[in-house]
């Protein structure tokens, strides 16, 4: 009530003078006896609380046995019948015969299918026989067909280099045995089900680069003997070294940070292989024999010795196949397409060797050259008789090209894993793939294989065509398997064109893919012209320079974004981020007022000189500020910094400089042990005149610095006020001020004595008048956590009493504190005899409830900024 005519019933009945804040004589709330009628009230359990009709919803209050505006007998709550759980019939909710989870038909979790699919909706074990049989297999048909042609096609490309047609028997062998442990090893380890590894296009260029280096460095200076088991021995290292490669990124969770590198720096390498695809197709078909030291004269010379009339016929099917392949597939992206097209040529050429006769007709049915009886089913049986004569010097000084293929085959597979996680429609586990891909070329490379990846465009067949599980990578490597060993009888059925054909379309797609589809909507301008620096660095240059090149940009462009706005994670001022101390209200105004003598910089993720060099420049910036407070105090929080590399030590010095500079103090908090160590020992800290003061964490940071603020405006040591005083400032109706005093206990707490502590009922809240508590959280281990300082004229434990919840902390005086103290009985004994006060204390822990809440917005505000 706020009107002074008005009149209210007490607990009693009687008339007493209505509370309101209107010229109310404070004399008028008399509380003096609230103690003795709590404890009367407690002793005989008679709270004379209203009572409500069941009729008409009046409230009655102090008792009685009849409503007095609609006749009905009153009960009271304790006269009122409970509710069990018979009396709730929910029967009509449920679905008419559906089993329910109380019945004992009903299906269990294993029986719903559930049991092996977790909550991200991932497989969560493996089955052998997933998706549909018949069409798993099927699909294993088509794409072991497939893969038998491609191997056939990249074995052409490896041994395409002048001199190297006679190794072509056994880099075949040794490219079906490649693809059929792919297909078997891969398929059952892999988590994305109808992925297929094998020798590929990128790998194979490569490959075709490392093994005519080889050659060309031994022809002519040993003996013919030595070449076979070098090239062989070459390719069965570089197989092991990218295997063991793979499997290590994968074992130690490196693979997921391959993601970081822009794939299309290096999709810049990758065109440039792609022409290099296309130019040893050439000189395989032309059998121009190119002089493949250096590309301007491998480039010239196929120009010069192109001759319309006499390629025509030897190159012509083939360009033509490869460009309808590439037309054709661009349309069609089915692997039973491509099938098609292949048999269908292959029919085409076998045919023409039966009834063509002219010259036109019969060069379609040239297969291919110098094959022999020498295709070994297992090509460690042709290395090892000439074990001994392997020039282990020879494939040191070409050891860079392992490096390369390594390269490519690790960023290549994570571009080609993502693509299929897109087709698959689910997250794959990229350090599994790559443990599963690398354990694939170690083990083809023990048989004699050659280096495997993941194929993208024969995998999206595979699972157009209908594969769901690894049956389909199973059929398909065991019938490349079955291929190697009948590849004396197939392999002269095949015309030449067709695999030449599939180089063609290879080497077309490459270009394509990489230099054009890479780019997307959001591709930076930045990596298009990086993409075609390292097309034609790898163009003018070769494979490794565009290799090297190309990675360099990757690190330096994944450098630069990666510390780019990264290292400074919040950028904040002591106007609004101010520490975990509740202090008066007077002081809280000063350090609203001069709160930005605080700057403050959060720091996240690994510190580069580059980031310091920023970090730097963002300091100098807000100190050169002419429209805010001068900075008196800089704050860094290392808690967020993953690491420092080794050239930050500059920008140390130069942050030195700036300190002396501005004559600043500069403060570090939750600095790494490492980063202490060094600042020690660079004389920066751990000297009362040292130019950097570290403290354990953000909170004690600012508390010191806060200190030192009020302190410059004689606001740290007030003089000592009664609780009050404080209140007066802040209390919603200060009049009332006198009557809280009366209804309120002062207790004393010694330094070290908990007030309450976590767990404890919560029955009353307190008033600081003098002294500082610190509350602790108690974790496990008996470790201590302090949350905050409260100080004269805060309060504390009111959410306990209003939630009754226990205490979510410990209180514990950290000097002599003299506190007022509140029950939950005083204050509903309060609220009969005076209403008005405890709305006023209401108010009161409401405006000191939202300032914090306001204070806490513009926290995470700045945080989010």
């Amino acid at each position: 009530m706020v009107d002074g005519d008005a009149q209210s019933q007490d607990v009693d009945g009687a008339a007493v003078p209505a509370a309101g804040p209107h010229g109310m004589d404070l004399d008028a709330i008399d509380v003096t006896d609230i103690a003795d009628e709590v404890a009367s009230d407690a002793a005989s359990g008679d709270s004379q609380e209203d009572i409500i009709c069941t009729g008409c919803g009046y409230a009655v209050s102090g008792g009685g046995r009849a409503c007095p505006k609609c006749g009905r007998a009153l009960k009271r709550p304790e006269a009122l019948p409970e509710v069990s759980e018979e009396d709730i019939d929910v029967s009509d909710l449920a679905e008419e015969g559906a089993p329910q989870v109380w019945d004992a038909d009903y299906p269990d979790a294993s029986a719903s299918g559930l049991s092996g699919v977790d909550d991200t909706g991932r497989s969560g074990g493996f089955r052998l026989l997933e998706g549909n049989l018949p069409l798993n297999v099927f699909a294993g048909l088509v794409s072991g067909i497939l893969a038998f042609f491609f191997a056939l096609a990249l074995a052409l490309l490896t041994c395409s280099q002048p001199g190297m047609q006679p190794f072509l028997p056994h880099v075949i062998a040794m490219s079906l045995v490649a693809t059929a442990v792919g297909g078997v090893l891969f398929s059952l380890m892999s988590r994305i089900p109808f992925a297929l590894a094998g020798p590929e296009t990128v790998l194979a260029a490569a490959l075709f680069l490392f093994v005519g280096s080889i050659y060309r460095s031994m022809a002519g200076l040993y003996p013919t003997d030595a070449m076979l088991p070098t090239i062989l021995a070459a390719i069965v290292l570089a197989s092991l070294s990218i295997g063991a490669l793979l499997w290590l990124l994968g074992k130690l969770g490196a693979a997921e940070y391959v993601r970081f590198i822009p794939i299309q720096i290096i999709g810049g390498v990758v065109g440039g292989v792609g022409v290099f695809v296309l130019l040893g197709t050439f000189d395989w078909m032309g059998q121009f024999s190119l002089d493949w030291n250096n590309l301007f004269a491998a480039v010239r010379d196929c120009v010069q010795l192109f001759r319309p009339d006499q390629c025509l016929y030897s190159m012509g099917p083939s360009v033509a196949f490869g460009v309808i392949l590439l037309i054709g597939l661009a349309r069609f992206k089915n692997s039973l397409f491509m099938l098609a097209m292949v048999l269908a040529a292959s029919a085409v050429g076998y045919a023409a060797g039966l009834w063509g006769g002219d010259l036109p007709i019969s060069t379609l049915a040239i297969t291919i050259p110098n094959l022999g009886d020498n295709i070994f089913p297992l090509p460690v049986e042709a290395l090892r008789p000439g074990f001994g004569a392997i020039e282990w010097g020879v494939i040191k000084d070409n050891g860079l090209y392992i490096g390369g293929l390594a390269v490519l085959a690790v960023l290549t597979s994570m571009y080609r894993i993502t693509n299929l996680e897109l087709i698959h429609g689910r997250e794959s586990d990229l350090n599994q793939e790559y443990r599963s891909l690398g354990l694939t070329n170690i083990v083809a490379g023990l048989c004699g294989g050659v280096p495997s990846s993941i194929s993208y465009g024969r995998s999206a067949g595979n699972r157009a065509v209908g594969a769901r599980g690894p049956v389909a990578g199973i059929v398909a490597g065991l019938l490349c398997a079955a291929g190697l060993y009948y590849a004396d009888r197939i392999i002269p059925m095949i015309p030449r064109f067709v695999p030449e054909g599939i180089l063609i379309y290879a080497g077309l797609d490459l270009i394509r893919d990489w230099l054009f589809r890479t780019r997307t909507a959001f591709t930076r301008r930045d990596d298009v012209l990086m993409l075609w620096v390292t097309f034609l660095t790898t163009l003018l240059l070769g494979l490794l320079a565009g290799i090297g090149v190309g990675v360099g940009l990757a690190l330096m462009a994944t450098v630069s974004r990666y510390s780019k706005g990264g290292a400074i994670r919040n950028v904040l001022s002591g106007v609004n981020h101010r520490s975990n101390v509740d202090r008066a209200p007077a002081q809280q105004r000063t350090l609203k007022e001069y709160g930005d003598h605080i700057h403050i910089l959060r720091l996240q993720g690994f510190l580069f000189l580059g980031s310091m060099e920023r970090l730097l420049k963002v300091i100098r910036d807000r100190l050169d500020t002419r429209d805010m407070l001068p900075v008196e105090y800089l704050v860094i929080d290392f808690k967020l910094v993953t690491g420092l590399a080794s050239a930050a030590g500059i920008g140390f010095k130069k942050l030195r400089n700036l300190v002396e500079e501005y004559d600043l103090e500069m403060i570090i908090t939750s600095a790494p042990l490492e980063l202490e160590e060094h600042l020690s020992g660079m004389g920066y800290v751990g000297e009362d005149d040292s130019p950097f003061k570290v403290f354990f964490n953000l909170d004690f940071a600012l508390e010191w610095c806060e200190n030192r603020v009020l302190d410059s405006e004689n606001m740290l040591t007030m003089k000592l006020l009664t609780l009050p005083e404080l209140l007066a400032p802040v209390f919603p109706e200060p009049r009332y001020i006198p009557a809280l005093m009366k209804v309120l206990k002062r207790v004393v707490a010694d330094k070290g004595e908990a007030v309450f502590r976590q767990g404890d009922k919560s029955d009353s809240m307190y008033f600081v008048e003098s002294g500082r508590l610190d509350v602790e959280l108690e974790l496990e281990g008996g470790k201590l956590l302090r949350l905050k300082k409260v100080g004269p004229g805060a309060v504390f434990g009111e959410m306990g009493i209003y939630t009754l919840a226990p205490r979510s902390a410990t209180v514990r005086a950290a000097e002599k504190c003299v506190l007022y103290m509140m029950t939950i009985d005083k204050l509903n004994a309060v609220e009969k005899r005076a209403p008005v006060l405890v709305t006023a204390i209401n108010r009161f822990l409401i405006n000191m409830l939202s300032e914090r809440l306001v204070d806490a917005n513009k926290k995470v505000r700045d945080l989010m900024v």
